[in-house]
């Protein structure tokens, strides 16, 4: 039997330029929305920028 996901896979779109650039898995239990500085290597951004979470269809 499959077991049960504790987290769930969530994108991370840059707030300037809004290209989803990376994934991550997020805790279940945490219920704001996560933040993370990172590089973004869009041709508009090129330098490091607040990715906002965005979920996975």
């Amino acid at each position: 039997m499959a077991k049960k996901l504790k987290s769930q896979l969530i994108r991370l779109k840059c707030s300037e330029c809004g290209r989803i650039g990376y994934t991550t898995a997020k805790g279940l239990a945490i219920k704001e929305k996560l933040a993370l500085s990172k590089f973004c290597n869009s041709r508009a951004c090129k330098k490091h920028t607040l990715h906002n979470e965005v979920k996975i269809k």
